[in-house]
């Protein structure tokens, strides 16, 4: 079973579908003097024509886009402020193809790895599914998968303001937020791990095996089940994402705490 690769769907905001991973290089469409292209890194680059810059459009004018990943798939965009998101699988992210307001609104839903640029009169925003993380010009990540419990937004760089129920937190670098009924908590997070993904590698670091397993089958897009009983132990651990998951598997299996049998798609 391969690995995923770079694969998502683009939305224009006439409803016209681009499959990205079929899609030529070079510019894909043009909307209000903003350049929509993909480079031959397989990246999407949104970008202003000379004249663009100073086009104003009302508020209900906006033309949005949407980038959405599939299991399996994961993808970069580099939005028209110059800000840099990587959208990991399953996932995503709406967003204004010209940024004309007066803050820069994108919506997530997944995870997503974000490098926003500088721009103090213009706060970027990050509306997930019941919290807006603010930033003027930061490096974080927000993982709001549904099956992954309590959304965790972790900064690598900068400063964040989080808005949650009514309650305003404010991230250092190195800090994790997560979000509670009752207790809200701001924890110390390993960079490391929360960034692995973005580049190219699974880290486990005293890991379930479930959580394990929710990771492994969004990037491989495979059916997991369980017989016998699951261990209750942590397991540790980094391989290459690019691997096909037999040799994920195998390291695993190192530990004769669990066994795996593969049927097709099934694990």
């Amino acid at each position: 079973i391969k690995p995923g690769d770079d694969k998502a769907i683009l939305t224009l905001s006439d409803g016209t579908k681009i499959i990205l991973e079929d899609a030529k290089n070079g510019i894909l469409a043009n909307q209000a003097g903003v350049s929509i292209q993909k480079t031959s890194d397989g990246e999407l680059l949104y970008s202003f024509s000379n004249s663009a810059n100073s086009v104003t459009q009302a508020e209900d004018n906006i033309l949005y886009n949407k980038i959405e990943t599939p299991i399996g798939g994961k993808y970069q965009v580099n939005l028209p402020d110059g800000s840099k998101v990587w959208l990991n699988s399953s996932s995503s992210l709406r967003f204004s193809a010209l940024f004309n307001g007066d803050t820069r609104e994108v919506e997530l839903s997944g995870e997503a790895y974000f490098d926003v640029s500088k721009n103090k009169s213009k706060p970027f925003r990050v509306i997930t599914k019941d919290h807006i993380v603010e930033v003027l010009g930061t490096q974080f990540n927000i993982n709001s998968y549904s099956d992954e419990g309590p959304i965790k937004t972790t900064l690598i760089e900068g400063s964040v303001k989080i808005t949650y129920k009514n309650k305003v937190v404010l991230l250092s670098p190195g800090q994790q937020f997560q979000p509670k009924e009752l207790v809200s908590a701001v924890l110390e997070a390993d960079t490391e791990e929360v960034v692995a993904w973005k580049e190219g590698y699974f880290v486990f670091k005293n890991e379930d095996i479930k959580s394990i397993m929710r990771k492994l089958s969004r990037w491989y897009n495979v059916e997991v089940s369980y017989s016998g009983n699951i261990p209750e132990v942590g397991f540790g651990g980094n391989i290459s994402r690019s691997k096909d998951i037999s040799e994920v598997l195998d390291v695993l299996q190192l530990t004769n705490a669990i066994h795996f049998k593969v049927e097709g798609r099934r694990i």
